[in-house]
């Protein structure tokens, strides 16, 4: 049996090009394809396998390059061919779900989201625009004509897949569609747990508008409070200009600083609303509560109370008064890790292939 996995993009790390990985891990005999690959830009791992790409796509450089030919992209995955294989994985939020498949040739989609630009325009600065400013301001003019498409489209898909239960809900209502849910795992093996709190709280995140950085910032300005910043992206040097003394960039950085980073954090800051969010996992295998928006993934992620707290709204001083509540609390670093192992990769691994493999219907 004859299997490929089709992703947008491998531009940048983020959770959906890590989750590649691990579907990688899952099926390895597949075979992966995507419309542009910038080795620099995503995760290092990627360098270990045959990846497969549009023959213009070795020409963009940069993500902004990628962006500007976004039309050029839908239109190759449009035409790729796919008819020696058996089972077609679309990995999509905006591009790889629009794939043709041949007749006979089994199209499961893990949809991480409807295509935000399309379902929530106004989350976006300019600057973190996931098309050129030219491309974003005609798209808009035909906004209603894109979401028939996308929707007419998307249910063409005869199996989804998706992240968690607060995406199945938000597919279900733009697209009408009932989808799987299969969590996204983490790596308890690969996580230190950590014997206790450091002197500093932690953001991990690309630095696009709709992650809210923002707000982690500016509380952490007010209160004097010592944040670490890791991630990288186009709002960097807005956040850098209202960030005080004690806030720090650190761009990307391996995943074993990372853990480290995690380790030695107080908290983790998780300002925005997330479809899924994997990096709140990640610090709660390390021991580490989360202090998260109380919305979207980070409701089936975190328990209240014992793995970390919620504030009711996006504003710096709802996250103000959470950090306040936190800072008078105590949390058990090995209640937190036992709560992620429902989360864990093993699980996700016998899912995934059963989904795949089996023929599982969506539930």
């Amino acid at each position: 049996m004859k299997i490929a996995i089709v992703h947008d993009a491998l531009c940048v790390a983020g959770g959906a090009e890590r989750f590649v990985l691990w579907m990688l891990k899952a099926i390895p005999e597949a075979d992966l394809f995507t419309s542009v690959y910038l080795p620099d830009g995503t995760f290092p791992e990627y360098k270990n396998y045959s990846i497969k790409t549009f023959k213009l796509g070795r020409w963009v450089k940069t993500e902004k390059q990628f962006k500007v030919l976004l039309p050029l992209w839908l239109l190759l995955i449009r035409k790729l061919n796919l008819a020696n294989y058996d089972i077609v994985i679309s990995s999509s939020t905006y591009l790889a779900k629009y794939l043709m498949v041949p007749p006979g040739v089994k199209h499961i989609c893990y949809l991480y989201a409807p295509f935000r630009f399309l379902w929530k325009p106004s989350s976006y600065s300019p600057e973190s625009l996931p098309v050129s400013p030219l491309l974003a301001s005609i798209l808009k003019l035909v906004l209603p004509l894109l979401r028939k498409w996308d929707k007419r489209l998307t249910r063409r898909i005869p199996q989804l897949l998706t992240s968690c239960n607060n995406m199945a809900e938000e597919i279900k209502e733009v697209y009408q569609m009932p989808s799987k849910v299969i969590y996204p795992p983490v790596d308890l093996s690969e996580y230190p747990l950590t014997p206790g709190g450091g002197d500093y709280y932690l953001s991990v995140s690309r630095l696009i508008s709709h992650k809210k950085v923002d707000l982690a910032i500016q509380a952490c300005n007010q209160l004097g409070r010592r944040l670490l910043i890791v991630g990288d992206g186009p709002e960097k040097e807005n956040l850098q200009s209202i960030a005080c003394e004690t806030i720090q960039f650190l761009g990307k950085v391996s995943d074993e600083k990372l853990k480290q980073l995690y380790a030695g954090a107080k908290a983790l800051l998780f300002s925005s609303h997330e479809d899924y969010g994997i990096v709140p996992l990640e610090a709660q295998a390390c021991g580490v509560p989360v202090l998260a928006y109380g919305q979207g993934g980070a409701l089936e992620t975190i328990r209240a109370g014992k793995s970390g707290l919620f504030f009711e709204s996006q504003t710096v001083e709802a996250l103000i008064a959470c950090i306040e509540k936190f800072e008078n609390m105590t949390f058990d670093p090995q209640e937190i890790r036992a709560w992620v192992t429902k989360f864990g990769s093993e699980v996700f691994v016998s899912e995934f292939r059963k989904a795949i493999l089996d023929g599982s219907t969506t539930e």
